[in-house]
């Protein structure tokens, strides 16, 4: 911390505090891509729950069924958290 300058603290906070406020908000730019984020805790766990159940249908379409019985484990301790939201 010793060798860095205001100025570029002062930058870094201004950075960190952009990309907070976007987070914060829903939108964060990255490239020429534009990420969404859930600003709900429950909207976030109904998200990964989806990612998880479309990866576990990849799975069994490729027949990975290993992968399908971790991702199952998975989907259901989120399933009862989303239930207690």
């Amino acid at each position: 911390m010793d060798n860095i300058t205001d100025k570029q603290l002062n930058r870094m906070v201004d950075l960190l505090a952009d990309k907070l406020v976007k987070r914060i908000y829903g939108a964060q730019e990255q490239d020429s891509n534009m990420m969404w984020y859930a600003d709900d805790e429950s909207d976030h766990m109904i998200g990964e729950l989806a990612r998880l159940m479309t990866l576990l249908n990849l799975y069994e379409e490729r027949e990975e069924y290993e992968k399908c019985h971790l991702i199952n484990k998975h989907i259901t301790r989120l399933t009862k958290i989303v239930e207690n939201l």
